[in-house]
């Protein structure tokens, strides 16, 4: 049995004549929508300086990376804003805070950080990358910030980063 084509076609009077077809259009622009979005959000402030202090200003180029947040002001170190240790302890080298260049309270808030994202890598299998962000005042004295970063690295962080202000 031959093919009768229908009606419609056998009377077609512009058989040339293209039809645009918008679906495609549509989903084409909501990638195009959804990628620059994405885009656009990533690219905002990571990292929210603390009211505890000051940042020193920087001409870095480099974005902040997300990482576990440590604040290190005039009176106290804070460990996710959580309060571990006071700066006057630090600073007199009390033997029940410091021990060996170690802030004792800091380094216990570390480990637990550590034991933790550790646990989690097991379980979950999200890699724990020891990375750790200080937000340090502007007038901290370097001896001290060295105490601090030292405690970091004895206890499993040993990526650290320090947030300052871009100066434009």
């Amino acid at each position: 049995m031959a093919f009768i084509p229908s009606r419609i076609k056998k009377h077609d009077t512009n058989p040339g004549e293209a039809k645009l077809n918008l679906n495609s259009m549509m989903d084409m622009f909501t990638i195009i929508l959804l990628f620059l979005l994405k885009t656009y959000s990533t690219e905002g402030q990571l990292i929210s300086p603390s009211r505890y202090l000051e940042l020193p200003t920087s001409t870095i180029q480099q974005h902040p990376e997300v990482g576990l947040d440590l604040v290190v002001s005039k009176n106290l170190i804070l460990v996710n804003d959580e309060p571990v240790a006071d700066m006057e302890q630090v600073r007199e080298n009390d033997p029940k805070t410091i021990a060996n260049g170690i802030i004792t309270p800091l380094f216990e808030k570390l480990r637990y950080y550590a034991t933790q994202a550790k646990k989690i890598e097991t379980e979950y299998g999200v890699k724990f990358s020891g990375k750790i962000t200080i937000q340090g005042d502007k007038d901290l004295n370097y001896t001290d910030l060295v105490k601090v970063m030292r405690t970091c690295g004895a206890s499993d962080y040993p990526n650290m980063r320090l947030v300052v202000y871009r100066k434009e």
